[in-house]
């Protein structure tokens, strides 16, 4: 069983789009075959669907064509369908929930967002399970640190330093970070702090 979840571009989001067109697709099917029974009386909307709206589509789209001739393909679609798109949508809304923004989660450890490591000693660049560890540090001693899910350091300056003056009460006076943290939205935090 894989332990990760990767999940770029919103993948769950593109997978009930999906499951939408399919639903849609044989919800015209039905309505060819069955026009009588059919026509007019549903106007459906299949942009917005959950799994309860697909259970009822599908069971209509049963109903209507138990007594029809369909071809064994769309019988063994349906079938298909109402055995896993209910449960698949509750799975993907459940993903989304977890990824919060990221593109990634692990499954033995949902917090845990995969980034390509440095100390890789194999060099065939893997994707691991991993945190993002800030530190604020004075003179060599550690002041702060914050542990975050994203892989890049552009998008932690902003919670870092919110937690840093939380702790101390104070706004920091200097801060020196290597060229991972350039970015235009890190560049006018820094700038509103002065």
């Amino acid at each position: 069983m894989p332990t990760a979840i990767l999940l770029f571009g919103g993948e769950p989001s593109k997978y009930k789009e999906r499951i939408a067109e399919q639903l849609q697709e044989l919800w015209k099917y039905a309505e060819g075959v069955a026009k009588d029974e059919l026509q007019n009386k549903e106007n459906i909307d299949f942009k917005e669907i959950d799994s309860e709206k697909v259970n009822q589509t599908i069971e209509k789209i049963n109903e209507v064509l138990k007594d029809k001739k369909v071809s064994s393909k769309v019988r063994q679609k349906l079938n298909y369908a109402k055995k896993n798109w209910a449960d698949n949508l509750d799975k993907y809304k459940k993903q989304q929930e977890i990824l919060e923004g990221r593109n990634s989660y692990s499954k033995t450890d949902t917090d845990a967002t995969f980034m390509r490591m440095k100390e890789d000693h194999m060099r065939n660049k893997q994707l691991k399970p991993a945190y993002n560890l800030q530190i604020s540090t004075h003179k060599q001693f550690i002041l702060y640190y914050s542990i975050h899910p994203n892989p890049t350091d552009t998008k932690t300056l902003e919670s870092h330093l919110q937690g840093f003056e939380e702790s101390y009460h104070k706004v920091q006076k200097e801060l020196v970070a290597d060229a991972g943290y350039g970015s235009e939205e890190n560049y006018k935090l820094l700038k509103s702090k002065k």
